[in-house]
């Protein structure tokens, strides 16, 4: 069975804030949603068809990272967070690698697990 998938991407707009300030001679004086992403800080690019559910494009899961949590990483979990994304697809179902692993080394409670946790809903 194939699903359509939809491929996101950080708004140009708002660089992901869901905000935009409003300046006046170069000095914010206030903040409004975004009206290009309508606040969603992210945007549709389009739709791709996969075979599976919960298989995302590289570079979906590469979008959902915290840099400051991948930072934290050892230098052998950033190896593997890389050979995952060098695949291509990463398998987020249960018991798959992509999943165990990117679960593991981020943390249960990271935000880049609560991200990716997103994608599956």
């Amino acid at each position: 069975m194939t699903t359509l998938k939809r491929i996101l991407i950080i708004c140009r707009s708002c660089k992901g804030s869901k905000t935009q300030g409003i300046y006046k001679n170069g000095i914010l004086i206030d903040t409004i949603d975004c009206p290009v992403c309508e606040a969603l800080g992210k945007m549709s690019l389009e739709w791709v068809e996969t075979c599976e559910d919960n298989v995302f494009e590289s570079h979906i899961i590469l979008e959902e990272f915290d840099a400051t949590e991948h930072n934290a990483l050892s230098d052998s979990q950033k190896s593997g967070v890389l050979l995952i994304l060098a695949c291509g697809l990463v398998d987020l179902n249960e018991g798959k690698v992509g999943r165990v692993r990117l679960w593991n080394w981020f943390g249960a409670g990271s935000t880049t697990v609560a991200n990716l946790t997103a994608l599956l809903t």
